[in-house]
């Protein structure tokens, strides 16, 4: 058995805070970016994304206290120091190991979506 890649942090963080590929793209693209104020428009534009999704994205994370909303404005949040080590290993992390960080967050996306359906009423034929 091959060892994980990701480390435990990395890993916790992604599973606690980041609920889509997209959504990672976006916290990595604000923080890169830290100096922007980013509309959801310019953010879906940027991320190849319909505006709906993009504003969902942008809301999770202001949720998560990763981003800020400033008058219908998006900037990254890094609350402190270590909070801002974690998300630049987080970075890293997709840098150097982008499938297994996305096949984390897929798979996480796939137990949430099992987890709803088990409380779906479904009609018998």
């Amino acid at each position: 058995m091959t060892e994980e890649p990701i480390p435990a942090d990395v890993r916790e963080f992604i599973l606690e805070n980041i609920d889509s590929v997209a959504q990672l793209e976006a916290l990595l693209l604000l923080r890169d970016n830290s100096e922007r104020a980013w509309d959801i428009a310019s953010l879906a534009q940027r991320l190849y994304i319909g505006g709906a999704e993009a504003q969902d994205i942008l809301n999770g994370l202001v949720v998560y206290g990763l981003a800020i909303n400033e008058d219908a404005r998006f900037r990254y949040a890094a609350r402190d120091e270590s909070r801002q080590a974690l998300i630049d290993g987080v970075a890293l992390a997709y840098k150097r190991y982008l499938v297994p960080v996305t096949r984390l967050i897929h798979d996480k996306s796939q137990n949430i979506r099992k987890f709803a359906d088990a409380f779906r009423f479904r009609k018998d034929k």
